[in-house]
């Protein structure tokens, strides 16, 4: 089952301002433009892969959480607990909507539209998992 990534209007905003302040920059500009250029490459290499491939996927026995060109995954028998969160530190979602996933010897932070049936799919794979 896979479950949509959230993207929060704050994510949208530096994406789209950074591309038209770099756009505008590479139009202006007279002796810069292969550096903006390049810069306008490398910022939309980062935050694309972002918007693209945010989403976590529950199959069988593992939940799998895939945001731009990162990805990790737990058994679901690991999971122990589950929990809402605003850490801004995780680096594995785009909204500060987030949960909070504690296995046994890792923890994942994610950021899905749907929460509470993502919540309810692990508790019906995990029913000992506290939330």
């Amino acid at each position: 089952m896979k479950f949509k990534g959230k993207i929060a209007a704050w994510f949208w905003i530096i994406f789209l301002a950074g591309n038209v302040l770099m756009a505008y920059e590479l139009v202006e500009s007279s002796g810069v433009s292969a550096e903006i250029g390049a810069a306008l490459v490398v910022f939309n290499a980062i935050f694309i892969p972002m918007v693209v491939r945010n989403y976590v996927v529950i199959d069988g026995t593992r939940m799998a959480v895939y945001f731009g060109i990162m990805k990790d995954s737990m058994e679901i028998s690991e999971i122990r607990e589950i929990r809402r969160t605003c850490n801004p530190i995780s680096a594995t979602a785009a909204s500060l909507d987030r949960i909070e996933i504690k296995g046994r010897r890792q923890e994942m932070i994610c950021a899905v539209r749907d929460r509470e049936r993502l919540i309810e799919e692990l508790l019906r794979c995990n029913p000992e998992i506290k939330v």
